[in-house]
């Protein structure tokens, strides 16, 4: 790719990336950035892939604006009514270059959604996802982020939802070069019931930021979101979370929260939570904290006879756990908190 290209991308000097320095990012890679992308997918019984012409978003960002530059096809996939399966589709062999994922979820469709972000070689990868939930609709939804050091990744799902749904999400990040999960939600419909839950754990010169921007424009909607962060050595740990509450979505209940630890004095967190709102008749909140584990914790613990890193290690895994209670599926939650465990 070309220098002047580069500069196409955001950088520091953009709002919405000032933590995250996608241009400076890429100078180092030259794979995946003009590359298209086939993901895999295993489907559950009763669904059906579809390729299709790659379709413009109606919502702009630097994930969609780059899937209609270097995608010509994308991978659409039908939710039936009141379609239900304990299968989940599985997306993965997201590992180099671009690729845009339409999902339509319709009336009463219930789907099971697991992504696995696991590059094994040096690339840019951008995954942009499409997913429109009709009425009655639900959709659980598991990210689970581990790719090597130098990988640059992007991966933002743009969701619309009508009303009566149910969102259930939890996002799991180990980090690379630089890493962004990105969750745009559109509450179109009045009494959306959305959990979106997130932790990251970074280490070495890893970076992961985590954003999300939900907007908030019928009544009656109830959302709660918690993002947890374990950052050491020289890694650096973003969240951008924003509710936006229009004149319309009178009586939203909304809570935000954002708690991180930080390991080491070389590491870095950026934390920007923000509620814009315009209705009256609202509870909306959000909390943020950043601190160290407890020494008088860790000194019980050792007065024990449990050895500093391993009493770290308890705590940490206590920290982070409780951000996947949410999750329905039993083995992956002892999945990802087996890989938690094999981080700390």
């Amino acid at each position: 790719m070309l220098t002047h290209d580069i500069n196409l991308f955001p950088s520091r000097r953009d709002e919405k990336w000032k933590y995250s320095d996608l241009r400076s990012s890429l100078r180092h890679l030259s794979d995946g950035i003009e590359d298209e992308n086939k993901p895999n997918f295993l489907l559950p019984d009763g669904l059906t892939l579809e390729e299709v012409d790659c379709e413009f978003s109606s919502v702009k960002n630097i994930s969609s604006a780059l899937a209609e530059n270097y995608c010509n096809k994308a991978w659409k996939i039908n939710v039936p009514e009141s379609f239900k399966s304990d299968q989940s589709l599985i997306i993965s062999n997201l590992n180099s270059g671009h690729s845009r994922i339409i999902i339509n979820i319709n009336t009463g469709g219930c789907l099971s959604l697991v992504e696995y972000y696991e590059s094994q070689s040096n690339s840019f990868i951008n995954t942009n996802i499409i997913i429109n939930i009709m009425d009655k609709g639900e959709l659980d939804r598991v990210i689970f982020h581990d790719d090597t050091q130098e990988t640059v990744r992007i991966s933002s799902a743009i969701i619309n939802s009508e009303s009566n749904t149910k969102i259930t999400q939890n996002a799991i990040s180990f980090g690379s070069a630089l890493s962004r999960i990105e969750t745009l939600l559109t509450a179109s419909g009045e009494n959306l019931n959305a959990t979106i839950n997130g932790a990251y754990l970074l280490s070495e010169n890893r970076h992961c930021d985590m954003t999300s921007n939900i907007e908030l424009l019928k009544p009656n909607c109830h959302i709660r979101q918690l993002v947890k962060g374990v950052v050491k050595d020289k890694s650096n740990g973003v969240f951008q979370g924003k509710f936006h509450v229009h004149r319309p979505a009178q009586h939203t209940d909304a809570e935000m929260r954002h708690d991180a630890l930080m390991l080491s004095d070389r590491s870095k967190i950026r934390s920007k939570p923000e509620l814009e709102i315009y209705a009256d008749d609202v509870a909306c909140a959000h909390g943020n904290t950043i601190g160290q584990l407890d020494e008088d914790v860790l000194f019980y613990l050792r007065q024990r006879s449990i050895p500093r890193a391993e009493a770290e290690a308890m705590l940490t895994e206590a920290f982070v756990s409780d951000v996947f209670y949410s999750l329905k599926d039993d083995q992956l939650q002892e999945n990802i908190l087996t890989k938690i465990r094999g981080r700390l």
